[in-house]
């Protein structure tokens, strides 16, 4: 390989770059050292890497917040997708989990009363969720739905699956996010 002049450091540091998928690497010549290479741009494309929402998200069709009313009975609420308030969908996505699980069920399954144990966001990828509150009325969730349960005191509520099952994502937050009874604050939500 000296007969070529590259050394190995230069070899596997061109290789190194390029499984990456650094498509810059091809830019610089395979001797070139890295103090020649531009400083990195803190914007991907023009956008902050972090950066608020922007927009409505479009697969999103419809959220639901679920929260504990004064009389500890749960209640829901839809939010808004649609621009401006939709934007804001974005912000409440990117929150650090403690626990990320994934559950199959089958139709007709689920849980009678009980409470979010810590601020929930439930995301249905396939088949139905059906949630039902203290006073009989039901939200049945589905793909391009999402839930962010925050009852985590009271009576609670029921959820089960559709008649055809389902398969959910369910992302608990830290329990330190949990409101006090009656005390749910919607612009909380869009804040870490």
């Amino acid at each position: 390989m000296d007969e070529i002049g590259f050394s190995k450091r230069d070899i596997l540091a061109k290789a190194a770059l390029l499984m990456a998928g650094v498509g810059a690497a091809t830019a610089l010549p395979l001797g070139a050292q890295a103090a020649e290479a531009p400083p990195a741009d803190p914007h991907r494309n023009g956008v902050p890497l972090d950066f608020p929402g922007t927009g409505p998200i479009p697969w999103i069709q419809r959220v639901f917040h679920l929260y504990t009313g004064p009389d500890g009975l749960t209640r829901a609420e839809q939010l808004p997708v649609e621009a401006p308030q939709g934007a804001q969908i974005a912000q409440l996505l990117r929150r650090t989990a403690e626990r990320v699980s994934i559950g199959g069920t089958a139709g007709g399954a689920g849980f009678d009363f009980h409470v979010a144990n810590q601020p929930t966001l439930l995301i249905p990828l396939f088949g139905t969720m059906i949630i039902e509150l203290h006073n009989g009325t039901r939200y049945e969730l589905r793909h391009g739905d999402l839930a962010y349960a925050e009852d985590c005191s009271g009576k609670g509520h029921i959820s089960r699956s559709g008649p055809d099952g389902s398969l959910m994502v369910s992302v608990q937050l830290p329990k330190a996010g949990c409101p006090a009874t009656g005390s749910s604050d919607i612009s909380k939500i869009w804040r870490d």
